[in-house]
């Protein structure tokens, strides 16, 4: 029968060493340094829609290191990079693992694109993830925002206040952003035009000069953006792009740019958009009967896990890394033994790709109203 091998990652792709993950191959960054080809993503909502509890983060990071997973994508973003940091605190401190063993990534938020406000960002989020540096850093959105500070309490340790809210910076523009008025008061209060992409990669540049960042990159670009950031002059590349990629969004454009760019291309919400999305179930990656077909081909259950791990496999296939978010201990279990589950053959591999339709969960047009993909 035959298959296709997941050879075809942008830099190489390896078996990872640690005898916990050695169903799951890594990548060699444009550095020279290796990442996994997956990880845990932990983005669990924003001040308006957070779907966890207390510590649930926490606790499901640090089984996720028990059970093998040595790469974790946090942002600051996200609000809980405190937990994030505390998993791995304890994973450390009970032997687990040791800290160079964990690929950890973070992303710069948008209220800090300036080159003087970059590095607070960074500082805190060393600080809330309790780490002295990450392995990879990217640009999360290339939108700049209105600057935020960090409230003073919440620089004395890690974490971060109720008050603070960088989503729409409502307490520095005194307003929420409503987008039915977007048309009559574009732009928002919350944009930043004084600063480009361009500025914003130089200062994250320094960070990788000076130690405190192993690799850089960029998220949520289109081929046009990423190609003008490389003819920017900066002489160093994004390692990675992360976007959002998965059945319904398979950018096969952006991922032949990266390849020949020698960029990886990682993608988020792998398996579509859980909890957070609420249409109709045809539009649920997992719940689709070709995806459950090819699950039940390869002996796995005729369910949305069954269906995760074709889709997660699928993703290794095309050489393209990501970082499925689960909170179900056993999801996270079977993420770490997709190699051992199931290999796609040409077949299953044509049936997946037929199922692009260019469809996107995350799409700013619906925060802002601005037309981000058009």
């Amino acid at each position: 029968k035959a298959t296709v091998s997941v050879l075809n990652c942008t830099r190489g792709v390896t078996p990872i060493r640690n005898k916990k993950m050695a169903g799951i191959p890594s990548c060699a960054l444009r550095t020279g340094r290796s990442m996994p080809m997956l990880g845990c993503g932990t983005f669990l909502g924003t001040r308006k829609n957070n779907i966890a509890a207390e510590n649930q983060m926490r606790d499901g990071l640090l089984a996720w290191f028990r059970e093998g997973g040595r790469m974790v994508d946090a942002a600051q973003n996200y609000l809980n990079e405190k937990e994030v940091g505390d998993a791995l605190r304890m994973a450390v401190a009970e032997g687990t693992v040791a800290r160079e063993d964990v690929f950890l990534t973070s992303k710069l938020n948008n209220p800090y694109h300036r080159k003087a406000h970059a590095r607070e960002a960074l500082m805190k989020t060393l600080q809330d993830l309790q780490v002295d540096y990450l392995d990879l850093y990217l640009i999360h959105w290339p939108l700049a925002f209105v600057h935020v500070p960090f409230p003073p309490k919440d620089l004395v340790g890690p974490g971060l206040s109720l008050e603070y809210e960088p989503d729409q910076c409502s307490a520095v523009t005194g307003r929420a952003w409503d987008p039915a008025a977007a048309a009559a008061t574009w732009p928002p209060p919350h944009l930043d035009y004084g600063v480009t992409l361009h500025e914003t990669w130089a200062a994250v540049a320094e960070f990788q000069k000076e130690g405190l960042v192993k690799d850089i990159g960029v998220c949520n670009v289109q081929v046009q953006l990423l190609h003008e950031l490389l003819c920017g002059g900066h002489g160093v590349a994004p390692a990675v792009v992360q976007a959002e990629v998965h059945p319904f969004l398979q950018q096969e454009g952006l991922r032949r740019y990266c390849a020949m760019a020698g960029i990886q291309l990682q993608g988020y919400a792998p398996l579509g958009y859980g909890a957070f999305y609420s249409g109709a179930d045809e539009d649920r990656v997992l719940h689709h009967p070709t995806l459950r077909r090819l699950a039940q081909k390869h002996g796995l259950a005729d369910s949305p896990g069954g269906a995760a791990a074709v889709v997660l496999q699928w993703h290794l296939q095309r050489g393209v890394a990501t970082v499925p978010m689960a909170l179900n201990a056993a999801e996270r279990g079977d993420n770490l033994k997709l190699g051992a589950l199931l290999t796609l053959d040409e077949g299953d591999m044509a049936a997946v790709k037929a199922l692009d339709r260019g469809t996107r969960y995350l799409d700013p047009d619906n925060w802002y109203g601005m037309p981000y993909w058009a």
